[in-house]
């Protein structure tokens, strides 16, 4: 839904000629545009679908939707980069800044789209019917932008699990100047992401379809890789906190060899709350020599938070 979401705003967005030629076939079925319609009674009901689907988003991701599509009064133009241009205007934004809320409306409206073509009464939580009974995380501050990848091995607690979801926070700086953030999800194996969201202005939440439906008992492996894509620092720490049970989980940072951490200590069982405290390293553990410090915990609880945290070489 989202790729053929996409392939609409370009161009004319839903001013283009023959735009019922341009609908994908899961917009088609979503607004129940027959195809026999011309492209006046086409752009109409896609118009009032769009329109119906985004009545709750906040004020400015509505009016980015609607300028994308070319939909907002004064926004047709031949190109979807003068729409960008003009949406930065009206939110008094850069254009980078009006172009990651296009795509992040449209990945919200994505998200609504795939919720509302689906029973609401009997459909089962993603968050419930599993749980975690290995995860690995590897933390990489190595590469151009922060990456973490993720390996789960889950375990289904009821028959039929077809449907899951990711969580991730990016923590808020310990001065408190972050703002908005931008994380990117990819699958790199063993799922697919159908929909994500914000909420807030750093908490995301993805929804996944496992490749086959798991019966009982049944188990299944996939990784994800997390992208930290606004350029801002980031607090020296990476942390989980089970939110479903978790059997062991084991974590891997790999430094950036240009810029060593000074100090890097384990954090075990701690509350989630003190993490905003400022920092008191523990014990603390070499790098290897391939620049990595690695740590394991057995049967984290729920609610509580483990993984490593460091200072940088300029702070003292």
């Amino acid at each position: 839904m989202l790729r053929e979401l996409t392939i609409l705003r370009r161009g004319w967005g839903v001013e283009t000629e023959r735009l019922r030629g341009r609908l994908g076939p899961l917009i088609s079925g979503w607004c129940e545009i027959h195809r026999t319609a011309n492209d006046r009674e086409a752009r109409r009901v896609l118009r009032e679908a769009i329109s119906a689907a985004i009545a709750d988003f906040p004020a400015d991701d509505r009016l980015a939707v609607n300028v994308a599509l070319g939909i907002a009064p004064g926004s047709q133009h031949a190109l979807l980069s003068d729409r960008v241009g003009l949406l930065a205007q009206r939110l008094s934004v850069s254009e980078r800044t009006a172009r990651r809320r296009i795509d992040r409306s449209f990945a919200r409206l994505a998200a609504e789209i795939e919720a509302g073509t689906r029973p609401g009464d009997g459909v089962p939580d993603p968050e419930q019917g599993w749980f975690v009974k290995r995860l690995k995380a590897l933390v990489r501050l190595d590469t151009a932008e922060p990456q973490l990848i993720e390996e789960r091995l889950i375990v289904a607690t009821r028959d039929g699990l077809s449907r899951i979801c990711a969580q991730f926070t990016v923590p808020r700086l310990e001065d408190g100047r972050d703002g908005e953030r931008e994380v990117a999800a990819d699958a790199q194996y063993g799922v697919r992401i159908i929909g994500g969201n914000r909420e807030g202005q750093r908490h995301f939440r993805w929804l996944l379809d496992l490749p086959r439906p798991l019966a009982r008992g049944g188990t299944h492996t996939y990784s994800l890789v997390f992208r930290l894509r606004d350029g801002l620092p980031i607090r020296p720490s990476y942390t989980f906190v089970p939110l479903v049970t978790c059997e062991s989980f084991a974590v891997r940072v790999r430094f950036d060899p240009c810029r060593p951490p000074r100090v890097v200590w384990r954090l075990d069982r701690v509350p989630p709350s003190v993490l905003a405290d400022p920092p008191q390293p523990g014990e603390p553990l070499p790098l290897d020599g391939a620049g990595e410090v690695a740590q394991e915990f057995a049967a984290p609880q729920l609610g509580y938070a483990y993984g490593l945290r460091w200072l940088p070489q300029d702070i003292p």
